[in-house]
């Protein structure tokens, strides 16, 4: 089985910050295949002529070879593209690790414009939940289909402190959602926090995997160590991945020299190639626990896939996304590239990451059972996609209202307008009734009412009854069900009192004492931060699910 050096994935490994996948560049061989290729080129040119000359109406020949390359890829997986130039500007703007805006990266996927991966922790896209795979409608009530790729781009980038307001489609719900954001100032950082949690227990929270993830993350827990550091949290939850090298260089600060970390198989007469941990590790010995969640995937599926399988750590949270595709960037143009699926990787045990079902997340529940792999001390592990973790810990489902506040950067917002007409010194800010009487006038100040799903049918159905000449009774019960619903809707702000407290603490936090503060007090409240400390507090309860019991 052959091997690269680490030294070669310089020349053949390029940073790529679009779906979140890994990026391999290697040669284009021939294939039996280019005959018929060649075949059905032919035949394709002639229908490409013979509209172009023939059609009823002009066409714009540009866009007509455009829809019939879009329609091809869409056959494949959804992360092999055609890379046009805005594309490649995003990921210079990217490359320098920062610009201003709301944290999205996008795609033109389907002839939508699709958010091609997570949104970058902590700015106002992750804030606000838009998710990989949304589809923008609008930015401002412009239509993204006539403002095209690049007006979009550019209508969602603005100064730090505008607003933008983007209209989307999600799959799985019925109607366009509505997200209001503040643009920031975004600075790509891969490690976007490190310090102690309590005991001698340390936490590193690891974004995304580009080329300075390596050295931050080594930074950080060395600087942990020279503090009496006892146990270790690597949190890599929502992290989409990057760089297979980055990968491959944080899972050898924890694992002893010489195993392999991942391994590449492909059609390609070179593959499989394995990657190797080729230093003495940093941190080799004390526990580690990493935290995962349905948004790792890739490069961080790769770390922690080698933690579990060598028994290194504890895998905690929820199955990860599964992820688990190489790609070749090939350029076309100087405008343009063809990034393509060349390969799937997979973990020390054998395991192959990837999904079967490319699209869509499979919860941890979910496990192929006949796919058994096992981890050095003989756990058993399974196949089928992600990873699945050795504890289960999922954070609390959120109320719909709270979801709607967050959608529309209520909390953010608030917190800005108080930071600016208050003053809090109390660094531990305890949301008290002053505080929440404050944001309900802030609330009713910007016309925010909550809607049930169900209210805009009433509407139409109590229209319909009118106009129709229906007996008024019908009237009278629907006008009954809606105020019972705004009732309701009294009960529910109640209700979710304590996430709201949750959240207008942790902008507040952030507005008053900096991001950093609102971090820790995050972790305070994080119900799988919470299980992790136990399990490092806890050498027997560790042991237990480190080693097989007989």
């Amino acid at each position: 089985m052959k091997k690269f050096k680490r030294s070669s994935l310089n020349l053949i490994l390029i940073l790529f910050f679009t779906g979140g996948t890994l990026l391999w560049i290697n040669s284009v061989e021939k294939r039996d295949v280019y005959t018929t290729i060649s075949k059905n080129l032919t035949i394709i040119g002639q229908i490409y002529k013979e509209v172009s000359r023939r059609y009823v109406d002009k066409i714009d020949p540009d866009k007509f070879l455009k829809a019939g390359i879009d329609g091809m890829l869409n056959t494949l997986d959804p992360y092999t593209s055609y890379i046009e130039k805005e594309d490649k500007q995003q990921l210079q703007i990217l490359a320098q690790g920062k610009y201003e805006g709301v944290g999205l990266l996008l795609t033109f996927r389907n002839k939508v414009i699709t958010v091609a991966e997570p949104p970058f922790l902590g700015t106002p896209a992750a804030r606000a939940g838009i998710r990989e795979g949304d589809k923008i409608i609008k930015v401002n009530g412009l239509l993204t289909k006539e403002l095209g790729f690049e007006g979009t781009v550019s209508k969602i980038r603005g100064p730090a402190g505008t607003e933008v307001t983007l209209t989307i489609q999600r799959e799985g719900e019925p109607k366009l959602l509505e997200f209001t954001l503040i643009r920031e100032k975004i600075k790509v950082e891969d490690v976007r926090y490190a310090g102690f949690i309590k005991n001698g227990i340390g936490y590193v929270r690891l974004t995304r995997f580009s080329k300075n993830a390596a050295p931050e993350v080594a930074e950080a827990v060395q600087n942990l160590k020279s503090r009496n550091l006892k146990g270790l949290i690597l949190d890599l939850r929502s992290n989409p991945g990057g760089m297979l090298e980055s990968a491959v260089e944080v899972a050898d600060m924890f694992l002893p020299k010489n195993l392999v970390i991942v391994s590449i198989r492909g059609r390609s007469k070179n593959s499989p190639h394995e990657f190797k941990s080729l230093k003495n590790p940093i941190y080799g010995d004390s526990p580690l626990v990493v935290l995962v969640n349905q948004f790792s995937a890739s490069a961080s599926e790769i770390v922690a896939g080698a933690i579990q399988d060598y028994d290194r750590g504890i895998i905690v949270g929820d199955t990860t996304f599964g992820k688990g595709l190489v790609q070749s960037v090939i350029p076309l143009s100087p405008t343009s590239a063809l990034k393509i699926t060349t390969a799937k990787y997979y973990t020390p045990s054998g395991r192959c990451i990837q999904k079967q079902n490319y699209s869509f997340w499979s919860d941890s529940l979910t496990v192929d059972k006949k796919s058994i792999y096992h981890t050095r001390s003989g756990r058993p592990v399974h196949g089928g996609g992600g990873i699945a973790p050795d504890v289960v810990v999922r954070p609390p489902m959120l109320s719909d209202l709270v979801v709607d506040l967050i959608r529309k950067s209520l909390f953010f917002n608030f917190a800005v307008h108080y930071a600016n007409t208050h003053s809090i010194i109390d660094s531990t800010l305890q949301i008290k009734e002053d505080i929440l009487n404050d944001f309900r006038q802030y609330l009713k100040k910007k016309s925010f009412k909550y809607h049930y799903p169900i209210e805009k049918d009433l509407s139409l159905l109590k229209k319909d009854v009118v106009e129709s000449g229906y007996d008024s009774s019908l009237v009278k019960n629907i006008d009954l069900f809606e105020q019972s619903l705004d009732r309701s809707k009294n009960k529910m702000f109640l209700n979710s009192l304590p996430e709201i407290k949750r959240y207008l603490r942790l902008e507040l936090a952030s507005k008053f004492f900096g991001t950093r503060k609102g971090v820790e007090l995050s972790l305070q409240d994080d119900p799988v931060v919470k299980k992790a400390v136990e399990l490092l507090s806890d050498k027997a309860y560790y042991s237990s699910i480190i080693k097989v019991t007989h």
